[in-house]
Protein backbone atom coordinates (compact mmCIF):
# COMPACT_ATOMS: atom_id res chain seq x y z
CA UNK A 1 0.00 0.00 0.00
CA UNK A 2 1.35 3.47 -0.90
CA UNK A 3 1.46 6.13 2.14
CA UNK A 4 0.48 9.69 1.37
CA UNK A 5 3.76 11.23 0.88
CA UNK A 6 4.56 8.80 -2.14
CA UNK A 7 0.91 9.45 -3.62
CA UNK A 8 2.24 13.62 -3.67
CA UNK A 9 5.16 12.62 -4.99
CA UNK A 10 4.30 10.50 -8.25
CA UNK A 11 1.49 13.29 -8.12
CA UNK A 12 4.09 16.30 -8.44
CA UNK A 13 6.89 13.98 -9.73
CA UNK A 14 6.67 14.99 -13.90
CA UNK A 15 4.69 18.15 -13.24
CA UNK A 16 6.78 20.95 -15.28
CA UNK A 17 4.29 23.23 -15.35
CA UNK A 18 4.15 26.65 -13.75
CA UNK A 19 5.47 27.27 -10.39
CA UNK A 20 7.48 23.91 -10.81
CA UNK A 21 10.36 24.97 -8.77
CA UNK A 22 7.85 25.44 -5.61
CA UNK A 23 5.90 22.45 -6.57
CA UNK A 24 8.12 20.10 -6.01
CA UNK A 25 8.34 20.71 -2.49
CA UNK A 26 4.73 19.22 -1.23
CA UNK A 27 5.76 15.60 -0.67
CA UNK A 28 8.67 16.61 1.63
CA UNK A 29 6.14 19.53 3.34
CA UNK A 30 3.50 16.33 3.56
CA UNK A 31 6.29 13.91 5.16
CA UNK A 32 7.74 16.34 7.79
CA UNK A 33 4.31 17.03 8.62
CA UNK A 34 3.85 13.68 9.71
CA UNK A 35 7.17 13.23 11.19
CA UNK A 36 6.59 16.53 13.37
CA UNK A 37 3.10 15.41 14.46
CA UNK A 38 4.96 12.54 15.91
CA UNK A 39 7.54 14.81 17.89
CA UNK A 40 7.55 14.38 21.57
CA UNK A 41 9.82 17.94 21.60
CA UNK A 42 6.42 20.25 20.31
CA UNK A 43 4.13 21.19 22.64
CA UNK A 44 0.38 20.34 22.24
CA UNK A 45 -0.24 23.92 20.46
CA UNK A 46 2.26 22.63 17.75
CA UNK A 47 0.82 19.52 17.18
CA UNK A 48 -2.21 21.25 16.26
CA UNK A 49 -0.81 23.03 13.84
CA UNK A 50 0.78 20.39 12.44
CA UNK A 51 -2.41 18.03 12.44
CA UNK A 52 -4.16 21.34 11.03
CA UNK A 53 -1.66 21.28 8.16
CA UNK A 54 -1.93 17.83 7.35
CA UNK A 55 -5.68 18.44 7.20
CA UNK A 56 -5.51 20.65 5.00
CA UNK A 57 -3.23 18.79 2.92
CA UNK A 58 -5.76 15.77 1.96
CA UNK A 59 -9.18 18.62 1.93
CA UNK A 60 -10.72 17.62 -1.30
CA UNK A 61 -12.20 21.47 -1.03
CA UNK A 62 -9.29 23.47 -0.48
CA UNK A 63 -8.47 26.59 -2.10
CA UNK A 64 -6.82 25.41 -4.50
CA UNK A 65 -7.41 21.77 -5.09
CA UNK A 66 -5.29 19.07 -6.81
CA UNK A 67 -8.11 17.39 -8.20
CA UNK A 68 -9.38 20.08 -10.13
CA UNK A 69 -5.82 22.07 -10.58
CA UNK A 70 -3.13 18.87 -10.64
CA UNK A 71 -0.14 19.20 -9.36
CA UNK A 72 -0.14 23.06 -9.02
CA UNK A 73 -3.03 22.43 -6.38
CA UNK A 74 0.19 21.71 -4.04
CA UNK A 75 0.92 25.54 -3.62
CA UNK A 76 -1.72 26.49 -1.17
CA UNK A 77 -0.89 22.79 0.64
CA UNK A 78 2.76 23.99 0.76
CA UNK A 79 2.28 27.79 1.82
CA UNK A 80 -0.27 26.31 5.09
CA UNK A 81 3.14 24.11 5.86
CA UNK A 82 5.55 26.82 5.33
CA UNK A 83 3.38 29.53 7.77
CA UNK A 84 2.47 26.33 10.49
CA UNK A 85 6.61 25.62 10.26
CA UNK A 86 7.31 29.29 10.78
CA UNK A 87 5.21 29.68 13.66
CA UNK A 88 6.68 26.48 15.32
CA UNK A 89 10.21 28.06 14.55
CA UNK A 90 9.78 30.96 16.15
CA UNK A 91 8.53 29.01 19.51
CA UNK A 92 11.32 26.38 19.60
CA UNK A 93 13.76 27.36 16.92
CA UNK A 94 14.73 25.78 13.45
CA UNK A 95 16.26 22.50 15.04
CA UNK A 96 13.30 20.36 15.47
CA UNK A 97 11.84 20.91 11.78
CA UNK A 98 15.13 20.61 10.16
CA UNK A 99 15.41 17.24 12.14
CA UNK A 100 12.45 16.24 10.60
CA UNK A 101 12.61 17.64 6.96
CA UNK A 102 14.28 15.42 4.19
CA UNK A 103 14.93 18.11 1.63
CA UNK A 104 18.61 19.16 -0.32
CA UNK A 105 17.78 22.54 0.72
CA UNK A 106 16.98 23.96 4.75
CA UNK A 107 13.53 23.91 5.37
CA UNK A 108 14.07 27.54 6.68
CA UNK A 109 15.13 28.66 3.64
CA UNK A 110 11.98 26.74 1.66
CA UNK A 111 9.40 27.67 4.12
CA UNK A 112 10.42 31.36 3.69
CA UNK A 113 10.90 31.39 -0.13
CA UNK A 114 7.11 30.08 -0.11
CA UNK A 115 6.23 33.01 2.40
CA UNK A 116 7.87 35.30 0.33
CA UNK A 117 6.22 34.14 -2.90
CA UNK A 118 2.74 33.95 -1.39
CA UNK A 119 1.20 36.70 -3.32
CA UNK A 120 2.73 35.77 -6.71
CA UNK A 121 2.20 32.03 -6.52
CA UNK A 122 -1.42 31.98 -5.28
CA UNK A 123 -2.83 35.74 -5.19
CA UNK A 124 -5.67 36.43 -2.68
CA UNK A 125 -6.04 32.58 -2.17
CA UNK A 126 -2.96 32.00 0.58
CA UNK A 127 -4.57 34.21 3.09
CA UNK A 128 -7.70 32.19 2.18
CA UNK A 129 -6.33 29.16 2.88
CA UNK A 130 -4.61 29.76 5.88
CA UNK A 131 -8.16 30.46 7.51
CA UNK A 132 -9.00 27.56 5.84
CA UNK A 133 -6.65 25.52 7.38
CA UNK A 134 -7.87 27.50 10.78
CA UNK A 135 -3.71 28.32 11.58
CA UNK A 136 -4.19 31.98 10.56
CA UNK A 137 -2.90 34.25 13.33
CA UNK A 138 -5.45 37.25 14.09
CA UNK A 139 -3.10 39.70 11.85
CA UNK A 140 -0.91 38.48 8.89
CA UNK A 141 0.16 39.86 5.32
CA UNK A 142 2.70 39.25 3.44
CA UNK A 143 3.44 42.61 1.98
CA UNK A 144 3.08 44.20 5.61
CA UNK A 145 6.50 44.29 7.11
CA UNK A 146 9.28 44.82 4.51
CA UNK A 147 11.90 43.40 6.71
CA UNK A 148 10.21 40.65 7.53
CA UNK A 149 11.19 37.48 5.37
CA UNK A 150 7.83 35.70 6.11
CA UNK A 151 5.12 38.78 6.93
CA UNK A 152 5.25 37.39 10.36
CA UNK A 153 5.13 39.96 12.88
Amino acid sequence: MRDFTQIVRENVGEYRGWFASAVRWAPIFAATLMTLSQDPRLQQRHRTWVNAALAYFVAPDDEVPEEEYGPYGYLDDNLVSAYVFERIARDVGWTVIEDAWDGETAARDVAREMLDRERELLGHLGHDALLTAGVLEERWDSSEDPESPTGLS
